[in-house]
């Protein structure tokens, strides 16, 4: 009678072990890209066809994660839902603020919402879209995005 349980647990406790290596594997395989504004340099105007540099489109569609600093647009309910990222503080009055090519909109997933202030440095995680995206005006909105999107402050 014992040795039947203690086959039964044997094998229980393999069969959580290898359930636990593929769970593990599975969050392992699904980390963020590193994303980076020089990889987002590079984007040329053709007519109206807009060419994108290599390492954008390879990750587009992809989970990507980058740092940067949030420019909200809105604030609802003391929340922030969407945000523009870039590279350096607009603190600076000397220099010019970024191109369009090098600001990333953000919209957060449901309940991923920050607290309403602004120009801190984050880290964003979630979903890279890169194509031209227009307002109904027809004028560029934006050239790249990260949608469904959590942010973190980087600052305490």
């Amino acid at each position: 009678m014992y040795r039947g349980v203690l086959v039964s647990m044997r094998q229980t406790t393999a069969l959580v072990i290898v359930l636990s290596l593929v769970t593990l594997g599975s969050v392992n395989a699904a980390a963020p890209t590193q994303l980076r504004f020089r990889d987002l340099d590079g984007v040329q105007v053709n007519g109206r066809e807009v060419i994108f540099p290599p390492r954008a489109q390879q990750l587009n569609g992809k989970q990507v994660e980058i740092n940067g600093f949030m420019v909200p647009l809105g604030i609802g309910d003391g929340k922030i839902r969407r945000f523009i990222l870039i590279e350096v503080p607009l603190a600076c009055c000397f220099g010019d603020g970024p191109g369009i090519e090098q600001m990333i909109f953000v919209t957060l997933a449901p309940g991923h919402e920050l607290s309403a202030a602004s120009d801190y440095p984050v880290t964003v995680s979630g979903t890279f879209q890169v194509g031209v995206q227009r307002r109904e005006s027809g004028a560029v909105e934006s050239l790249y995005r990260i949608v469904n999107a959590r942010a973190r402050k980087l600052v305490p």
